[in-house]
């Protein structure tokens, strides 16, 4: 399933288009919908940034979900300093994306906004999913992917394949 095609703004305020702006090979993406849900997101965060540290071709992104179904939102839903937004800690890959919630989360196969979803995504598709905190099952099944991926990429090398940049003329 493609990941949807969905605008953004990074708490720095710089405006990004997802997919097309996951920075990795093999991005992990985790979504929540509420503030209170920010200890779910914190079960992933030093995890996956120990895996950017170890592995060049990953990359993870937590995108806060905002919107309701018509997809206007208040001013301080884009991080504004409300009293909830300056309580909160952020990422630096934290990722506001202001969305038609219901149709955002038809478009990933999940229903409702209890609980945070993490995605793989891997040129612009999902490839794997979770939900909720990370436990040390999800934790060893993502590592392994990441290994395979790797080692794949480096047989691939081997073998003199061109990456898809250097095939492409880029």
């Amino acid at each position: 399933m493609k990941f949807p095609s969905v605008p953004g703004r990074t708490t720095d305020g710089r405006r990004v288009h997802l997919p097309v702006d996951f920075e990795g090979e093999q991005t992990l993406v985790v979504l929540s919908f509420h503030p209170r849900q920010q200890s779910l997101v914190d079960s992933w965060r030093g995890f996956a940034n120990e895996l950017r540290e170890e592995y060049d071709h990953f990359d993870y992104y937590e995108l806060f979900v905002t919107g309701g179904n018509s997809g206007m939102l208040p001013p301080t839903t884009m991080g504004g300093l409300s009293p909830s937004n300056a309580r909160r800690r952020l990422d630096d890959n934290t990722v506001f994306v202001p969305v038609d919630k219901n149709a955002f989360q038809r478009r990933l196969g999940i229903v409702g906004e209890q609980t945070i979803y993490a995605f793989l995504v891997e040129d612009g598709e999902v490839v794997r999913q979770a939900a909720g905190v990370l436990n040390s099952t999800t934790a060893e099944a993502l590592e392994s992917l990441l290994e395979e991926y790797e080692h794949a990429q480096g047989r691939w090398s081997e073998m003199g394949g061109d990456t898809a940049e250097e095939s492409s003329g880029g």
